[in-house]
């Protein structure tokens, strides 16, 4: 089988992660390609990290914003490929020239939900909801969301089924012989607890609650740091925890070593306000890394609250700050549970069954 995987870029992301392997899982028995509509850089992380059987393409794209030229593109590519498959995660509106003149070749068009299918409509896709709401409706586009609760989301805005297939990703490989310098440089005590938020700065992400729940606590007298990781996407959100950052609230800036990381620190924080299936949450998971989430989008489907990971009960402030104290209070022998649950719970999400499934949906 020939299958196209297409996306804007392959920077860092949790998109990007799952494009990088589902298509380096795939390539190990089908003819897998690559697409990244804009100009791969070195600094491409997921880029960078496609397995050599996978084939890399691009329609070098330079500048930011829409322009028609990139439809054009793209549908020559498609076209010149003859691909069985090409497989898209979000921005429909590049592949709309392409899916409505190759209606009834034999190329099949499948669309990722990677988040609540309201809020992956963007500002073009909300300019052509109603011809993607078609596309899904009649099948010319086959529709896949990764939670229940994306899924419900997309019955309930398109009125028509999706399939569910799960995230996966390969179990992290961790060094055991290597300890980040980073991590040493902030764990200021022996008993201070180090809590890393692995996320883009966003509204999504809900790192002013976050910040506002550490100082709170650290005012109270708890010994944690709290260490921030991503790319800054909303430069508003940045300027609002900027004032917190601190010798124990750290912004590191993005990393390309997170999966390490977390296997270092003693929790995974992430209180957003919605979400797909992150990735970052199962990377937590497969380093034995304890993660404490506020219960929105697929979190859900993966954690139960005290058996391999902590829930708080929303949000909001006073909810993950209760979270939060709940943890801090846990034993090392409770920690140690959660930890040894979560390994479990990760055998789930491996990327060879999240490949499998995708492949049988073709």
């Amino acid at each position: 089988m020939k299958i196209l995987h297409i996306h804007p870029s392959l920077e860092g992301g949790g998109i990007e992660a799952m494009i990088c392997s589902l298509a380096n899982a795939m390539a190990q028995t089908h003819d897998v390609s690559v697409c990244s509509i804009f100009e791969p850089k070195e600094s491409d992380v997921f880029y960078q990290r496609l397995s050599p059987a996978v084939h890399r393409e691009t329609c070098h794209k330079r500048k930011q914003g829409f322009s028609l030229k990139e439809l054009f593109l793209i549908y020559r590519l498609i076209r010149k490929g003859k691909y069985d498959i090409v497989h898209l995660h979000g921005f429909l509106y590049y592949y709309l020239l392409s899916i409505l003149l190759m209606v009834g070749s034999k190329t099949r068009f499948v669309y990722t939900v990677h988040n609540d299918a309201v809020r992956e409509n963007g500002h073009w896709d909300r300019k052509i909801w109603l011809v993607k709401r078609w596309l899904f409706a009649h099948r010319i586009v086959h529709p896949v969301t990764i939670s229940d609760v994306s899924k419900a989301s997309f019955t309930e805005l398109y009125r028509c089924d999706s399939k569910l297939i799960f995230n996966g990703i390969p179990r992290p490989v961790i060094r055991s012989d290597y300890h980040s310098p980073v991590l040493e440089a902030y764990r200021l005590t022996p008993n201070t607890s180090l809590l890393l938020n692995a996320a883009r700065i966003d509204t999504q992400k809900n790192q002013l609650v976050l910040c506002q729940v550490a100082q709170q606590l650290i005012e109270e007298g708890e010994d944690i740091v709290l260490l921030m990781a991503g790319n800054v996407t909303n430069e508003l959100m940045y300027q609002s925890i900027k004032p917190f950052l601190s010798d124990r609230i750290v912004y590191l800036g993005e990393r390309q070593d997170i999966p390490q990381l977390l296997s270092e620190v003693d929790a995974f924080c992430l209180p957003s306000l919605w979400e797909g299936l992150p990735v970052t949450l199962l990377e937590s998971l497969g380093v034995g890394c304890i993660p404490i989430c506020s219960p929105v989008g697929g979190v859900v489907n993966v954690i139960q609250d005290g058996y391999d990971g902590l829930l708080s009960a929303s949000p909001r402030i006073e909810d993950y700050q209760e979270v939060l104290k709940r943890f801090l209070s846990m034993s090392a022998e409770e920690r140690n549970r959660l930890r040894r649950a979560g390994q479990m719970t990760f055998g789930r999400f491996e990327i060879s069954k999240t490949s499998q499934e995708y492949v049988s949906y073709y």
